[in-house]
């Protein structure tokens, strides 16, 4: 059994038992976290000195289409999830190949580890077969990566003589498959989940199909639900699904951010877990994410990065963005009730969107026993932040280690990941080939160019100024 101990490091647990102790060590044995404490003694490890380092447990981006990496950037001009649908899954998403698949989820997971998350839900939304279900898996497999499989459906485009998505359940035939054969254990590091269209974006009888399928397999089913009003294919759906007992701790919902405040209270008493995508929510709706109000009712929230289109898949930036969303949400709040400024303390602080971006995804994925925070026993899932870059080694002197990572750290700062004992980014370099990683993203880029040709994907200037404008 490999033994490996972190000397001396800033560690932020988000543990409460062990709190964010300086001058502590880490002592990894094989996969798991032997023991946190200072002064370990661990004969024959391999030691790594952190005296300059705040080690944090792995992001754990509870929501993410991995399969968009290779279209980063196409999003900044479209203005509504109509643009979304129209230009991906209608048009872009048409034309990948399994191969398309498997590169573009190699270096999606890449660039997850790249900065500092060792957990993804790849909500994984293009499958048309079992060919790309597998390119799929096994890309995530050799990143290395921890990571939820929600096998999802392709959604193409409908013509007079086909059946609607949205009419169509989830085939049985793949979830047997995949859960009898490598997924037959939930005990390794890319486990399975089903991506389901749920009550707004398919039929109600789909969507009791597919919960009940997914129980039968013992997965957790996750649905992309806005919860708005007139816009959802079945209006009262989620409530009928909790009145009929289908809504429980194995169903998660993403986004949500136009519930009601009854719906929400149904979903949460249910025991649903909601994962907010704040960069989407706050581009596209007109809602705010759900953070606080899932707090309200005793809700845990988990964030995740979602569509790479639009922006960068960091989740800095997302725990980030979530701590500044909240903040704002607070302080009109405090306005409206003429409270404003805080008269001693704000509601929300950096530590609980750190909190949200690690034990919240481990809760929503049913992870929590396993990754989310560097607690003795628990995987050794860990990020490594240098403070003495230039974007730390002032604000690491703060004393509130959380505070640094939360908002000063960037993917240049993360310069060690493990996941499971394993390193798989090192003094600030992938473990992974690097004359591979080179043609995988020329690859992709020739995948990229010959997408858009074949679907007629134009950039063009808008008429009125620089903004640029896309069509189809």
């Amino acid at each position: 059994m490999t033994r490996t101990l972190i000397r001396n490091a800033t560690v932020v647990s988000v543990d409460p038992a062990i709190g964010n102790p300086g001058g502590t060590d880490i002592l990894v044995e094989g996969d798991r976290i032997a023991a946190v404490g200072r002064n370990l003694a661990a004969a024959g490890a391999a030691v790594m000195d952190a005296t300059h380092f705040i080690v944090t447990p792995g992001f754990v981006n509870a929501h993410i289409h991995t399969w968009e990496f290779p279209l980063r950037g196409i999003g900044a001009g479209w203005v509504s999830s109509r643009d979304y649908h129209g230009n991906m899954h209608q048009n872009l998403a048409t034309r990948y190949t399994a191969r398309d698949v498997r590169v573009s989820n190699l270096l999606g997971a890449l660039n997850q580890i790249h900065h500092g998350t060792t957990t993804i839900m790849d909500w994984c939304h293009i499958l048309k077969d079992a060919e790309m279900t597998d390119a799929a898996v096994d890309a995530l497999e050799e990143s290395g990566i921890r990571a939820v499989f929600g096998r999802g459906t392709v959604k193409p485009p409908i013509t007079p003589d086909t059946t609607p998505y949205y009419r169509i359940p989830f085939p049985r035939e793949e979830i047997h498959r995949l859960r009898t054969g490598r997924f037959a254990s939930d005990d390794r590091l890319v486990t399975l989940a089903m991506a389901i269209l749920g009550p707004d974006w398919g039929e109600y009888d789909v969507a009791v199909h597919d919960i009940r399928l997914a129980r039968e397999y013992g997965l957790i089913s996750s649905a992309h639900t806005y919860g708005r009003k007139g816009k959802r294919k079945v209006e009262d759906g989620m409530p009928r699904l909790a009145k009929e007992g289908l809504l429980g701790p194995d169903h998660n919902i993403a986004h949500g951010n136009c519930f009601s405040e009854d719906e929400l209270a149904i979903v949460l008493d249910a025991g649903c877990t909601i994962t907010s995508t704040c960069f989407t929510e706050m581009m596209n709706y007109e809602k705010p994410a759900l953070l606080s109000r899932m707090l309200k009712y005793g809700g845990t929230p988990s964030i995740g990065t979602d569509c790479d289109p639009y922006f960068n898949s960091s989740m800095l930036w997302v725990t980030r963005h979530a701590f500044h969303h909240q903040r704002e949400l607070d302080n009109r709040s405090l306005y409206a009730a003429g409270a404003w400024p805080a008269a001693t303390h704000h509601a929300t602080h950096p530590r609980d969107a750190l909190y949200w971006a690690t034990m919240g995804g481990a809760k929503a994925l049913r992870l929590d026993g396993r990754i989310g925070s560097v607690t003795p026993g628990k995987q050794a899932d860990l990020a490594m932040f240098d403070t003495q870059g230039m974007n730390l080694f002032a604000a690491a002197e703060s004393g509130d280690p959380v505070h640094a990572v939360v908002m000063h750290a960037e993917a240049a700062d993360v310069k060690n990941v493990m996941v499971a004992g394993r390193w798989v980014k090192r003094d600030g370099v992938l473990a992974y080939d690097s004359g591979r990683l080179a043609k995988l993203r020329d690859e992709v880029m020739a995948a990229r160019l010959r997408m858009m040709r074949e679907g007629n994907y134009v950039y063009r200037p808008a008429p009125n100024g620089p903004q640029p404008e896309y069509r189809v």
